[in-house]
C-alpha cells in the first residue's frame, strides 16, 4: 500500500483516531524500496517525477512514471552496491544540482547502503571535510558542461579525499579524466530487478545530512529507513496527500525540505513531483515562469522557504490558470506574518506552515492540508509522535508547561533520528529516553496546535539555511587582535535573520573593522554565513559561570537592526532610545523613543519594522 492519506485530518482528534489502529497495518514498508514497489504496482503509468532542465517554456523536460522511477532506483541501487555501497562501510556522496538522474540515483544509493547529498555552494575545504567525515567512497557530480563550478570543486576535492574510489559523472558522453566514470553509461545496461536482498530493518541508517557544523568538525545527521518512511507517511496523513497531487518542489535535495517534505512524501503517496529547475528556485527563470509551470502541470501544491514565498508573491500570475492549487507549503524558517499575508492576498492560495528539523526528517508539526491552517501556528504533531513544552529554567527538562505557556519544545517519535555520526554532537540534543531538544521556544494551544515564539538554540536560520555561529566565530577569533567573538541572528524582513558578529578586542589592541570584514569575506566557507554587520563591544555578556549569554546578544542585534533603519530613514545624527524586553509569553517587544516629530519618517520606520517577527512600539519626542 502507498502512504496516501487514510482519512482527512482536520483536528487533533483525527490524529488520535489514526493512532487507534495498529501501526504495522498503516505503515507496512520496511525500507524505502517498499514504498516505490507499492506506487509502481498501484499507479504504474501515472507521472512520478518531472525535472525541467531548461525551464517551463523550453523543451528538455524529463518525466518518469512510477514504474520507470522504480526501475531507475533499482538500477542505481545495483550500480552502487557493485561499487561497494552497503558492503564496504562507505558512503555514496552527491555533489550535484537536480539533473534528471539525480533523485532516482540518490534514492537508489539509500536502498544499497548510505547516501549523502552535499550543498554544492560550500567551498572545497568544507566539502572535503564532509567527504572525509562520512567516509565517502563514491562521489556523484555533474559533467563539466552542466556546471563548471561544481566540476572544478570536485576535481580539487578528489585529490584530497583518499577514501574516494569511484567518481561518477552525470550527463557526459565525452572522454573523462582517469578515475572518473560516466554515470549514464554505467546505469544504462543495468537490470531493473534488484541484484541483492535489501535491508528489512527500519532502523538501518540510509542517509546522512549535513547541518550546521564547520570546517574540521562536520555535524552529520543520520536518518534511517524508518525515520523517512514515518515522516513521509505523516506528511501524507496530515496534508491529505494522494495520487492526484502534483507538487512543485522548490527545495534543493541537500535539504530535507526537498528530499522529504516535497519529495518522498509526495512520491510515496503516488503523486507527481515537479522540479522547476536543476537549481530549484535559485534560478531566476524558475521564479519568473513559476505560475506557468503550475498551470502546465495542474499543480495542486506549491512550495518554498519563506524567502521563496516572498519572491513568488512578487511574480504576476497574469493569464496563468492556477485554480488547481489547493495549498502552498512553507517551512525551514518561520514565515513572517507580512510575507504570508502578502502571498495569500496576491495569489488567493492558502499558506500552510510546517515545522521540522533535519534530525526529524523534517516532520514535527503540520497544519492540516484538508483543514484550516491557523496564522502563526505550525500545526499539529505527527501521528504516533509526541510534542511537549518544558520550562526553560528546568535544566532537567521535567517540568511541563500548561497550554499557552511558552517553554522549550521537545519532540519524540519514529521520525526522530538515532543520533549524529559523531556521538559527541548528541549531548544536549537527545535525551536518554529519546526526546529531541529542538532548541526552539513555543507553546501549545488548547487544541494542541504548536506556536513558535523564539529559539533557544544558537543556530542562525537564514532563509531556511542553518548556520552554525562557530563557522563565523572560529574565523573571526583567528584574526589578530580579536579576543573573543560571538555571532547571532539579526532580524531581516527578507531572510528571517542574517548573521551579525559581535567582537571584543584583546586588551590594548585596536581592530581595523575593514580588514576584519575582508578576512571574514575570504575565510567564512558558506556565503550565507558571512556576517552582514560587525560590531565592536568592550565585553560579551556572560552567565555566572562565564558562558556567553546569547539572549542578550540577540537583543543587541535587534537594537542594531533598529539603529540601522533609523540611520537610513532619519539620518545617523538622530537620537533614539531602544529598549528590548519580553512579554509573559516570551514574545519580543521593542520600545523605540525617537527625537523627531517627522510623522512621514516615523511612518516609514514603522513600515520597515512591521515585517519583522518582533513587536515594535514607536514614540516620538521633541528634539
Amino acid at each position: 500500500m502507498t502512504t496516501r492519506f487514510t482519512q482527512p485530518v482536520k483536528t487533533i482528534a483525527d490524529i488520535e483516531a489514526l493512532e487507534q489502529r495498529p501501526y504495522a497495518s498503516l505503515v507496512p514498508a520496511r525500507n524505502l524500496l517498499d514504498l516505490f514497489d507499492a506506487t509502481a504496482r498501484l499507479h504504474p503509468d501515472r507521472p512520478a517525477l518531472t525535472v525541467l532542465t531548461k525551464g517551463s517554456r523550453e523543451p528538455g523536460d524529463v518525466t518518469l512514471t512510477h514504474r520507470q522511477l522504480l526501475a531507475e532506483i533499482t538500477r542505481a541501487a545495483n550500480l552502487f552496491r557493485l561499487h561497494g555501497i552497503g558492503t564496504s562501510g562507505g558512503t555514496a556522496a552527491f555533489l550535484c544540482p537536480i539533473l534528471p538522474p539525480l533523485f532516482p540515483a540518490l534514492l537508489g544509493a539509500q536502498v544499497a547502503g548510505v547516501a549523502s547529498s552535499i550543498n554544492y555552494l560550500l567551498n572545497e575545504d568544507a566539502i572535503a571535510d564532509l567527504l572525509e567525515a562520512q567516509n565517502a567512497t563514491v562521489l556523484v557530480i555533474p559533467a563539466e558542461a552542466a556546471d563548471h563550478a561544481i566540476w572544478a570543486k570536485a576535481a580539487d576535492v578528489a585529490k584530497r579525499v583518499p577514501s574516494l574510489k569511484s567518481i561518477f559523472v552525470i550527463g557526459t558522453s565525452g572522454i573523462l579524466p582517469g578515475g572518473f566514470l560516466g554515470f549514464d553509461k554505467a546505469i544504462a545496461g543495468g537490470r531493473d530487478t534488484l541484484d541483492f536482498e535489501p535491508s528489512a530493518d527500519r532502523e538501518a541508517i540510509c542517509a546522512l545530512f549535513h547541518t550546521g557544523g564547520t570546517t574540521g568538525r562536520p555535524k552529520l545527521v543520520r536518518l534511517t529507513h524508518g525515520n523517512q518512511i514515518h515522516a513521509a507517511w505523516s506528511f501524507a496523513q496530515v496534508h491529505g496527500l494522494d495520487e492526484l497531487d502534483a507538487a512543485v518542489n522548490g527545495f534543493p535535495l541537500f535539504h530535507v525540505g526537498g528530499t522529504m517534505t516535497l519529495g518522498l512524501s509526495i512520491l510515496a503517496a503516488g503523486g507527481h513531483v515537479i522540479i522547476p529547475s536543476p537549481y530549484s528556485l535559485r534560478s531566476p527563470d524558475a521564479i519568473r515562469d513559476y505560475w506557468h509551470t503550475v498551470e502546465r502541470f495542474r499543480a495542486t501544491i506549491v512550495s518554498g522557504v519563506p524567502t521563496s514565498i516572498a519572491a513568488l508573491a512578487e511574480v504576476p500570475i497574469g493569464s496563468s490558470d492556477i485554480s488547481s492549487v489547493r495549498m502552498a507549503l512553507t517551512g525551514g524558517a518561520v514565515a513572517p506574518k507580512a510575507v504570508s499575508e502578502r502571498f495569500q492576498a496576491r495569489t488567493g492560495i492558502t499558506l500552510f506552515e510546517t515545522y521540522g528539523m533535519t534530525e526529524t526528517a523534517a516532520a514535527i508539526a503540520f497544519n492540516p492540508g484538508r483543514g484550516t491552517p491557523v496564522q502563526g501556528s505550525v500545526g499539529f504533531r505527527a501521528p504516533f509522535a509526541q510534542t511537549k513544552i518544558v520550562a526553560l529554567e528546568d535544566v532537567g527538562l521535567r517540568t511541563e508547561c500548561p497550554p499557552l505557556t511558552s517553554g522549550l519544545v521537545l519532540a519524540r517519535g519514529p521520525q526522530v533520528f538515532p543520533g549524529y555520526l559523531d556521538p559527541q554532537h548528541n549531548k544536549g540534543v537527545l535525551t536518554d529516553d529519546h526526546w529531541i531538544v529542538t532548541g526552539d521556544v513555543g507553546y501549545l494551544t488548547a487544541d494542541q496546535r504548536l506556536v513558535l515564539t523564539g529559539r533557544e538554540k544558537d543556530l542562525i536560520v537564514r532563509s531556511g539555511h542553518n548556520i552554525d555561529p562557530a563557522a563565523i566565530e572560529d574565523v573571526a577569533n583567528a584574526f589578530p587582535g580579536v579576543q573573543m567573538s560571538s555571532a547571532v541572528g539579526m532580524p531581516d524582513a527578507y531572510a528571517g535573520e542574517v548573521p551579525i558578529l559581535f567582537v571584543v578586542p584583546s586588551p590594548g589592541q585596536t581592530i581595523d573593522l575593514a580588514q576584519l570584514r575582508e578576512h571574514l569575506e575570504r575565510n567564512v566557507n558558506e556565503p550565507p554565513a558571512k556576517p552582514k554587520r560587525v560590531v565592536l563591544l568592550e565585553a560579551l555578556p556572560v552567565t555566572a559561570v562565564g558562558k556567553i549569554f546569547k539572549p542578550t546578544l540577540r537583543d543587541l542585534a535587534v537594537q542594531e537592526k533598529v539603529r540601522t533603519e533609523i540611520d537610513r530613514i532619519f539620518g545617523p545624527d538622530t537620537t533614539a532610545d531602544i529598549v528590548v524586553e519580553k512579554d509573559a509569553r516570551l514574545n519580543t517587544l521593542v520600545h523605540i523613543s525617537i527625537d523627531s516629530n517627522d510623522q512621514d519618517r516615523v511612518k516609514a520606520l514603522t513600515e520597515s519594522l512591521t515585517p519583522l517577527p518582533q513587536t515594535y512600539r514607536i514614540t516620538t519626542r521633541s528634539s
